[in-house]
C-alpha cells in the first residue's frame, strides 16, 4: 500500500515540506537481494546509513540502479563494520563520489566481494 505523504502532511513550512518529502523518499525504494545486482556494474552510491537491525548495526545504501530507479542494499556485516560514521557523512554530503560494484560470490569460500570505486570528476584532472 502506497501512502501519500501530501495526504497526511499538507506542506505549509520548510520543515513540514522537508518531513513530506523524507516521508515520500521512505516509500519510494524497494530493499533489493545483492543477487538481483548485475555482477561488474558500477552502481552510484547516491546515499548510505547506519540502522540497528536484530543482528547489530549494518550499513544501507542507496543505490541508483537506473535513471529513474533507486533501491536499497544492506551491507553484510564484514562490509559494515569497516565503514565509519565520517564515511556515511562523505557519502551523504557529496564529499566523496562511491560506486558499488557486486561481483558475485567468489569460489571457493562462497562469499561477495564488494568493492568500493571512486569515479573521477572530469573536473579535478
Amino acid at each position: 500500500m502506497f501512502v501519500s505523504a501530501t495526504a497526511l502532511f499538507p506542506a505549509r513550512s520548510s520543515d513540514e515540506m522537508d518531513l513530506t518529502k523524507r516521508f515520500e523518499e521512505a516509500t519510494a525504494y524497494a530493499a533489493v537481494n545483492v543477487n538481483t545486482l548485475e555482477p561488474h556494474k558500477l552502481y552510484p552510491i547516491v546515499r548510505a546509513k547506519r540502522i540497528p537491525t536484530k543482528y547489530g548495526p549494518t550499513v544501507v545504501l542507496t543505490l541508483r540502479i537506473a535513471e529513474t530507479n533507486i533501491v536499497q542494499v544492506f551491507l553484510p556485516k564484514r562490509y559494515s563494520d569497516v565503514v565509519s560514521d565520517e564515511d556515511i557523512d562523505g557519502i551523504n554530503s557529496k564529499a566523496v563520489s562511491l560506486h558499488l560494484v557486486y561481483k558475485g560470490y567468489a569460489n571457493p569460500s562462497n562469499h561477495t566481494s564488494w568493492p568500493l570505486n571512486r569515479k573521477e570528476h572530469e573536473n579535478s584532472r
